[in-house]
């Protein structure tokens, strides 16, 4: 088995996907309050809300425990796609690089984890993008109806 890999998951929401990446692009920080059991904090550590190559960082519940993710984001709004690259917490120490993708056309989101494992035997982060799934019908259902 290699060690890069790409996960994609796609998803139909019952609210507007705009709504969606103008959440994550200028109001991430009301996330925890939006799905509290699986965000609990966000921090601006530096750059502007909204604006690219900014850097933030997340603390998240995943596997029980709370874990850590620092990341540097590039937003496309003609696309209405937010890329997060990952520089630093959980997913750094398994591996080697990790990239998240949230891709909205009309009411339809897509996440795309691209990924390399630090060696053959750290697993597929199949237990971030379940994570990822729920965190986004979370933030919907808050914007359902709007």
């Amino acid at each position: 088995m290699g060690l890069k890999g790409k996960l994609i998951a796609q998803i139909e929401m019952k609210c507007a996907g705009d709504l969606l990446h103008e959440h994550f692009k200028s109001n991430p920080h009301q996330t925890s309050t939006m799905s509290p059991d699986r965000v609990t904090n966000f921090t601006l550590h530096d750059g502007q809300l909204g604006k690219t190559n900014s850097v933030i960082s997340w603390k998240y519940i995943l596997g029980g425990k709370e874990r850590h993710a620092k990341q540097v984001f590039h937003i496309d709004d003609a696309e209405k796609s937010i890329t997060f690259n990952f520089i630093e917490g959980h997913m750094n120490e398994l591996y080697n690089s990790m990239t998240l993708t949230l891709t909205i056309k009309e009411n339809w989101i897509t996440w795309t984890i691209m990924y390399e494992k630090l060696n053959e035997n750290i697993p597929e982060p199949l237990d971030f993008m379940e994570f990822i799934i729920g965190l986004i019908k979370d933030i919907a259902t808050h914007h359902v109806g709007k």
